[in-house]
């Protein structure tokens, strides 16, 4: 594949390469992930008259493709009045996410209210029978944004095709904790360069790089990150104050946690990008950590390639089901319970109010404690002295008669 920069705009939509031309036609927005492509190659010998013919025809070609605008009172059009009513933000940019899969779905052209009840949850039964399955917090999220699009629409006291359905049991006690050497493969295949914007050029960092690091090695959740301001971190002192959490039981009262030295190199790249009070979309970062998983796992399986070693490929297959950037705190919890032992500070670094609440996000400490403790039996039982052999069994010689 020719290099990017080995390329020359000669014309609109038509690129000069060292062994070719290609030529372009786009249509749609790439941003919202609707935009359609189609490429061609030329020989070098080729008039320009002759490619921008070939792109009209084809530009033609896909003007009429497009599909037409979705008719008043269907699913599709009160999903978009819904998102163009809600403020610019991170919840309008995650609902257009979350919506997105029930535009493209069968019921995206019905009319909103002819909508039945059974159809929603063979919908909902499609996304688990998919390759691969919907997890069922996603399920649920779909579910959840669908129900509030109906009710912004029609109100609270009319019923609407989402009463009744109940969301997907989520699976409890999964083991969320990622390996660091996991969590360090994955954070090395994201690319170091940032995503430019439309007419900007290419930011020197990743912004949500940064923000993943800060993450694994400081244990600071997304909500409270974004809350995180200059006055509340002291690096020269290794410590930054977190704001109390408004989830679950979380602590009423914020508190001053130390940091990792790799926790304050992180945040001291997360202040040089200025990130300080800047709202990132949800969904764009999950998006960055499932390409970089993908990247990490190519490599894993080109190295055992090479190598014959699939102990890399093994760890990737026990990732978590749909693993989330969220994990990075199961896996920052983890890996300190298991250097230290102490459930009880833990507890206080992650801000929790319930002990078992630490406990669930350390379960992958678990077995590790077992093995410390096997271990430690096995050389007991290997030190003890052993003892005589048993005598030989007397054997009876029955009488004669």
């Amino acid at each position: 594949m020719p290099r990017t920069f080995d390329r020359i705009c000669v014309a609109p939509g038509i690129y000069q390469y060292p062994t070719h031309y290609e030529a372009v036609v786009r249509m749609g927005a790439a941003r919202a992930g609707k935009q359609q492509r189609i490429t061609r190659r030329f020989p070098l010998d080729t008039a320009i008259p002759t490619m921008q013919g070939w792109r009209c025809d084809h530009k033609e070609t896909l003007i009429d493709a497009q599909p037409a605008a979705p008719s008043a009172g269907s699913l599709t059009a009160i999903i978009g009045e819904f998102v163009a009513a809600l403020p610019a933000g991170q919840y309008k940019a995650d609902s257009v996410a979350i919506l997105e899969h029930w535009i493209q779905s069968p019921l995206g052209k019905l009319p909103a209210m002819a909508i039945s009840r059974s159809q929603i949850v063979t919908a909902i039964s499609r996304m688990t029978d998919a390759d691969p399955p919907a997890a069922a917090s996603t399920c649920n999220r779909r579910l959840s944004r669908l129900r509030r699009v109906y009710q912004e629409k029609y109100g609270i006291a009319t019923p609407n095709p989402t009463d009744g359905i109940k969301y997907l049991p989520e699976p409890k006690g999964e083991i969320r904790g990622i390996p660091v050497g996991i969590v360090k493969s994955i954070l090395e295949a994201l690319p170091d360069l940032g995503r430019a914007d439309r007419g900007e050029t290419r930011p020197a960092v990743s912004l949500t790089k940064i923000r993943l690091e800060v993450m694994f090695w400081a244990g600071i959740p997304p909500a409270t990150l974004r809350r995180v301001r200059p006055g509340h971190v002291e690096l020269e002192n290794a410590r930054v104050y977190l704001m109390p959490r408004r989830k679950g039981k979380g602590m009423k009262y914020g508190s001053w946690i130390s940091l990792l030295p790799e926790g304050v190199e992180a945040l001291r790249r997360f202040a040089a990008a200025g990130l300080y009070g800047r709202p990132w979309s949800r969904s764009s970062m999950w998006k960055t950590w499932h390409v970089a998983i993908a990247r990490a796992k190519a490599a894993a399986a080109a190295r055992a390639e090479q190598t014959g070693d699939r102990s890399w490929v093994d760890h990737f297959a026990r990732l978590p089901l749909n693993c989330r950037p969220y994990d990075l705190r199961h896996s920052f919890a983890t890996e300190l319970y298991l250097r230290t032992g102490d459930i009880g500070a833990v507890s206080e670094i992650l801000q929790h109010a319930d002990l078992e609440t630490t406990r669930r996000y350390t379960r992958g400490a678990v077995s590790a404690r077992v093995q410390a403790a096997i271990a430690t039996a096995a050389a007991a039982f290997t030190a003890a002295p052993s003892l005589p052999p048993p005598p030989s069994p007397i054997r009876l010689v029955p009488r004669r008669a």
